[in-house]
């Protein structure tokens, strides 16, 4: 039974997903105008510490690699 209910509240919420964006199209272009370049923000920070701890975890290697041989 309770299958029953979670596939029927899916559905509702997709009709009501569907008949918000299209009743608020203006909103929701502007919206996503706003969350876009917040994205991207959030994007490049993640990228970018991730680069640099891959270098630096890559430095460190190279350094290791370099004491073993002498």
């Amino acid at each position: 039974m309770s299958k029953i209910l979670i596939i029927l509240g899916g559905i509702v919420c997709l009709i009501l997903g569907i008949w918000g964006i299209i009743a608020w199209w203006s909103y929701f272009i502007k919206g996503l105008m706003a969350l876009i370049p917040l994205l991207l923000i959030i994007l490049g920070l993640i990228l970018a510490v991730f680069g640099y701890s891959d270098l630096k975890s890559a430095l460190e290697e190279k350094k290791g690699e370099k004491k073993e041989t002498l």
